[in-house]
C-alpha cells in the first residue's frame, strides 16, 4: 500500500535530501529499542526471469508455506491471485520500470501487487493477504477505472452472491469513480485467507474528485451506507492537516457484518497526537500502547513524522455504527528506517516489548525470508507499512505490509528524519 500521485501538491513524498538520524532527541516517553541479532537470511533470488503472475505465485506460495497454511487454504489464495491477475499478468516483468509512463501505486516500488501478514499478539495466529491492481493496456486513469471495474464484476460473477455482494459498492460507485477522476488510484482488490475466513475487499480513493472534496465524499459515502453516525464520530477527530486517504469496502453479502474502513492521514503529527485521536474515538484506547508502538517502530522517536505521515484506520459496521468495530494505526517503515535489516531489528524489539508468543516471532521471520530476494542490509522497501490493530474486545494484532520488489529496493539519498 503505497501513496498515490506523489507528483501532485496534494500528496506527500519522502524528501530525498532528508537524512535519517537515530541520534535525534526523542521525547522523554520514547522507547529506544535494544537491537537483537537479525535471523539468518534465506537464499537470495535477485534476478526475476518470468511474468508478473509467475513471480507473484512464487512469492505467495513461499509466504503461504512459511506461515503454515494448509493446502486447501493455499489453493484458495493462489486461485484468487491467478483469477485477479487476468491477461496483463501474463506479461514479462521488465528489468527496469519506465517511470516516465503510468505506474501502479499499490506498492512502494510501483509493483502492481503487495503482500501483507497479520499476526495476533495473543496467539501468533496468521492471516495472509494480497493487494492487487488490474493493470490496463492504455496507461491512463480512465482505462484503469475500466480494468479494475471489470475485475470487480468478474469476481462477483465467479464467487457468487453467497460470498460476494456489490450492492453496497453500487450505492457509492459514482463518488469514487467519477468520469473526471484525479490521482493514481481507481480501485484496488484485496483477498485474505486464514483457517477461518475467505474475503474480498475493495480500496477506493476519497481524493478522486480532489483533496478539497475528500471530506464531502467520505461523509456522503458513509451516509449512503447507513453509517452517518460513524461519520459524526470520525469528524470530531479530523483536525489540522488530517484527511481521508483510502476508503475500504468489504464485499461480504451480510450487510450487518460487512466492514467499511476509513484511512486517515495525519500529516506532520506526532505519535501522541495520533494516540489522543484514538482515545476520542474510543475511551478504551491506550495512549501508552499507541505511543509504544510508534516509538519502537520509529527507532525511539515519537515524532512528529514530517516525511510520509502516520495513518489511522477506523473500522465501522452497520451492526453498531456509533463506535468503531476496530481501530488501526500504521507506521511507514519504508520512509524512516535506513534499511530492512534495521526495520527488522525494530520489529524484533517490539516483539520483546509486547511479549509476543514464539509462533508470532517464528512466522514473521519465515515470512521475511520467503519474500526477500536480496540481503536486508542492501536497501529498504521490503517492509512498507507496519500496523497495530485493536478490536473492541481489546485483542491486538500487527500487520506487516511487504513489497514484492519487482523493480528493486528504495535506494535514494536516504529515509526521512522522523522528527524534523
Amino acid at each position: 500500500m503505497a501513496l498515490f500521485d506523489h507528483k501532485k501538491p496534494d500528496a506527500w513524498s519522502c524528501r530525498p535530501t532528508d537524512k535519517f538520524a537515530l541520534q535525534c532527541q526523542p521525547s522523554p516517553q520514547a522507547i529506544k529499542p535494544t537491537l537483537s541479532a537479525a535471523p539468518a537470511s534465506a537464499p537470495m533470488h535477485p534476478v526475476i526471469d518470468g511474468t508478473y503472475i509467475s513471480e507473484a505465485t512464487r512469492q505467495l506460495t513461499l509466504l503461504s508455506e512459511a506461515v503454515g497454511q494448509d493446502e486447501v487454504t493455499r489453493d484458495k489464495l493462489l486461485h484468487a491471485l491467478q483469477f485477479s491477475g487476468g491477461e496483463w499478468s501474463q506479461g514479462a516483468i521488465p528489468q527496469e520500470l519506465d517511470r516516465s509512463a503510468w505506474v501502479s501505486d499499490v506498492s512502494n516500488d510501483h509493483s502492481p501487487f503487495e503482500y501483507s501478514l497479520a499476526l495476533s499478539q495473543q496467539t501468533g495466529a496468521c492471516e495472509l493477504r494480497f493487494l492487487i491492481e488490474a493493470q490496463p493496456e492504455d496507461k491512463s486513469l480512465a482505462a484503469l477505472q475500466e480494468s479494475t471495474t471489470r475485475l470487480t464484476d468478474d469476481i462477483a460473477a465467479y464467487y457468487g452472491p453467497t460470498k460476494v455482494s456489490l450492492d453496497r459498492l453500487n450505492l457509492i460507485r459514482d463518488l469514487f469513480l467519477p468520469s473526471d477522476a484525479e490521482g493514481m488510484l481507481a480501485l484496488w482488490h484485496s483477498f485474505a485467507t486464514s483457517k477461518t475466513l475467505e474475503k474480498w475487499k475493495l480500496y477506493l480513493n476519497p481524493l478522486a474528485s480532489g483533496r478539497e472534496n475528500a471530506f464531502a465524499v467520505t461523509r456522503e459515502a458513509l451516509q449512503r451506507l447507513g453509517l452517518g453516525r460513524s461519520w459524526e464520530l470520525l469528524e470530531t477527530i479530523l483536525t489540522g492537516d488530517d484527511f481521508p486517504i483510502y476508503f475500504a469496502l468489504g464485499l461480504s453479502p451480510n450487510p450487518e457484518d460487512a466492514e467499511v474502513k476509513v484511512y486517515v492521514a495525519h500529516v506532520g503529527a506526532s505519535a501522541t497526537q495520533i494516540a489522543h485521536k484514538h482515545v476520542q474515538m474510543d475511551p478504551n484506547a491506550s495512549v501508552h500502547a499507541i505511543e509504544q508502538f510508534y516509538s519502537v517502530m520509529a527507532g525511539g522517536s515519537l515524532g512528529p513524522y514530517r516525511g510520509k505521515p502516520g495513518l489511522s484506520c477506523f473500522h465501522f459496521k452497520n451492526a453498531d455504527p456509533s463506535r468503531p468495530a476496530a481501530r488501526t494505526i500504521l507506521y511507514p517503515m519504508d520512509t524512516y528506517a535506513a534499511n530492512d535489516a534495521e526495520a527488522q531489528q525494530r520489529i524484533e524489539t517490539y516483539m520483546d516489548v509486547i511479549q509476543a508468543p514464539p509462533l508470532y516471532r517464528e512466522t514473521y521471520r519465515k515470512a521475511i525470508s520467503a519474500v526477500q530476494r536480496r540481503p536486508l542490509e542492501a536497501g529498504r522497501g521490503i517492509h512498507s507499512w507496519v500496523s497495530m490493530k485493536e478490536k473492541r474486545d481489546g485483542k491486538r494484532s500487527n500487520t506487516y505490509y511487504l513489497s514484492a520488489e519487482l523493480y528493486g529496493c528504495l535506494v535514494d539519498d536516504g529515509p526521512a528524519d522522523g522528527d524534523r
